[in-house]
């Protein structure tokens, strides 16, 4: 029997960043237990706030008031995953009520929870891929882009990498966390893994799923004593039990990184949560600035899937189609479809004034403005419509760089009789013929065909490489693998427009040497994620107080600006993480609930590695 209980509230409110005690009444104090969703009475406010109880002390100075009702009979955090919680928390400078949030998920009272239901033991024989002897406590594998073939399908390398940790994790009587960015990579990994006979542990935890298939999935994940989460960056949070493989594909992927607060990645989470008796895998067919300085400082083992590389050629900057890209297009639309990769989607990527030859921007934010598909010219910023030049009010525009909508009505031109199809975040996935099918798509909106493409061209490269950036070139060669892995086995790829160092560098399959020259130049520099960053914004006064506390932990101040709306940019080792993040919290604490002007306003923002900051 109970009679306190301390628990975290479900807030993103700093303020509310503590554990509070209750009272626990007689009618629940024999049910009551560490994990539950509870409810209760905070503050003055009549609606009941919600929070987890974290722990059930045996006396209290501080209860007064007593616990409402136990939302959730059974627990739905785990000791570990309020461990985890607390340390996203602290690294992020946000309240571990935000981080339960998104770990855990709503109560649904109406959802039938699933059953536990013992699974038999899986026994699967999985081939071995070369290069790949045995799987490490902590390894970084550069995959090689290629696809093996099981049952008249195709699967690339990564999912019988990650086939194996699964298994092996499985054997061993652990469950496995396989986490990807992609919905369709999520599908293609749980086809693979349920041909092998591994349906029954399987649970896809699936970007924009319902409600109530995540509630299902969660509560599946909590009752069974081993099982197989593939998900996307929300799954790194999964309650599994006996843990026994964290395995994550293509850390480089946007999709895996919280867009808004927290702004967590799930690579970082996952380096919190593989503790000691956990694996770590990393896979990608490039390899990123992170995992190659945790390779460097000797965290992660190097390892490589040796494969027969893809077959790329490549050609320096002149026009933006040469003969050999159209002799390549040409032959390879005879043998199956063909994908031409293109970094900017609508009519024109930019719009330019016909009278004082500057580029459009917008009337009303100064953003840059884009011809979309339909010929509006819009921003990419406020989503406006503008029909004159902010600088000489002229109305007579022209068309910038070509986009995947122009370069689809000349390529029709070019390739009369051919099916051409435009694929971009704003389509929907069409039929793909088997021949004789054209298809232009921009970055991660490329259709998967189970043949694969006959061959692969990548047009504007010096859009990529010209990203206003610091990573520009990585994230131009993130783009291209994804492309290059939708080959067939015998299709080529093309890329036009590059220097030949990257050029030859692709060709080869040297993203070692890539991945070791780009790291280098950001260490000398001491830049991400050579070192770690923060972006601070709030009053003038609140970032004085800011950058005194940071300096004080050690941090350097990049840039700041102390207008009005003020802002800066700090800089701090690894090691001095926990003091700078703690330093900033306890002073957004403060200045959380004060009012600016008329409106309510957080006192300090605080993003940490945020890479646009740079």
């Amino acid at each position: 029997m109970a009679n306190y209980a301390r628990v975290v509230v479900e807030s993103d409110l700093l303020q509310l960043d503590r554990e509070f005690d209750f009272l626990v009444p007689k009618n629940l104090a024999d049910s009551v237990q560490v994990g539950q969703r509870v409810r209760f009475q905070l503050g003055r406010t009549k609606k009941l706030a919600s929070g987890f109880i974290a722990s059930l002390p045996t006396e209290s100075s501080f209860a007064t008031s007593e616990l409402v009702e136990i939302v959730d009979p059974e627990p739905v955090v785990t000791q570990e995953i309020f461990r985890l919680a607390r340390q996203v928390a602290n690294r992020q400078a946000v309240a571990l009520g935000e981080i339960l949030q998104q770990a855990v998920v709503e109560h649904m009272p109406r959802i039938p929870k699933p059953i536990y239901d013992p699974i038999p033991e899986a026994l699967v024989d999985v081939p071995s891929l070369p290069g790949i002897t045995s799987l490490p406590s902590r390894s970084a594998v550069l995959t090689s882009a290629r696809s093996l073939t099981h049952e008249g399908m195709r699967y690339p390398d990564w999912c019988w990498l990650f086939l194996r940790a699964a298994v092996e994790a499985i054997e061993a009587g652990k469950s496995a966390l396989l986490i990807v960015p992609e919905r369709d990579q999520i599908n293609q990994l749980a086809a693979l893994l349920s041909s092998m006979g591994l349906e029954n542990l399987i649970s896809t935890w699936l970007p924009g799923e319902k409600k109530s298939d995540r509630f299902t999935n969660f509560h599946r994940a909590l009752i069974q004593d081993k099982s197989i989460v593939i998900g996307s960056r929300s799954a790194i949070y999964a309650p599994v039990r006996n843990l026994g493989v964290i395995a994550l594909f293509d850390d480089g992927d946007d999709s895996l990184r919280e867009q808004g607060s927290p702004y967590t990645h799930a690579r970082e989470i996952a380096l919190m949560r593989a503790t000691d008796d956990v694996k770590l895998l990393f896979a990608a067919n490039y390899r990123s600035l992170e995992i190659q300085r945790l390779v460097e400082i000797g965290y992660l083992k190097d390892m490589e899937i040796k494969l027969p590389p893809a077959r790329i050629s490549y050609s320096a900057p002149a026009q933006r189609l040469d003969a050999a890209s159209f002799k390549l297009m040409r032959e390879a639309l005879e043998v199956g479809p063909v994908l031409v990769l293109i970094p900017r989607k609508g009519n024109s990527a930019t719009v330019y004034c016909a009278g004082c030859d500057q580029r459009l921007v917008c009337n009303n934010c100064r953003g840059p403005i884009w011809e979309n598909e339909i010929g509006e010219y819009r921003c990419r910023v406020c989503q406006g419509i503008s029909h004159s030049c902010a600088a000489c009010g002229s109305n007579k525009l022209r068309r910038g760089r070509t986009g995947s909508t122009r370069t689809a009505a000349e390529f029709g031109k070019a390739f009369p009789g051919i099916t051409i199809s435009e694929f971009t975040s704003d389509t929907k996935p069409t039929a793909i013929k088997k021949s004789k099918h054209l298809i232009l798509a921009t970055p991660g909106s490329a259709p998967r065909v189970q043949q694969g493409y006959a061959a692969l061209l990548i047009l504007d490269s010096d859009v990529w490489l010209a990203m206003p950036q610091l990573r520009s070139e990585q994230t131009a060669v993130r783009d291209w693998m994804e492309a290059i892995e939708l080959l067939s086995d015998t299709g080529r790829a093309h890329i036009a427009g590059v220097d030949q160092d990257l050029g030859q560098a692709l060709s080869l399959g040297q993203h070692r040497p890539l991945a070791v020259s780009a790291f280098r130049e950001v260490n000398s520099l001491s830049l991400p994620p050579a070192a770690r960053i923060a972006t601070l914004e709030g009053t003038q006064d609140t970032i004085t107080q800011a950058l005194d506390v940071a300096n004080k932990a050690g941090a350097i101040v990049l840039r700041s600006n102390l207008s009005d709306s003020a802002s800066a940019l700090i800089r701090f080792s690894y090691s001095q993480g926990a003091e700078v993040s703690a330093s900033l919290k306890a002073l957004a604490l403060k200045t959380n609930a004060r009012l600016v002007g008329a409106n309510k306003r957080r006192g300090l923002k605080i993003v940490m590695d945020d890479p646009s900051a740079l």
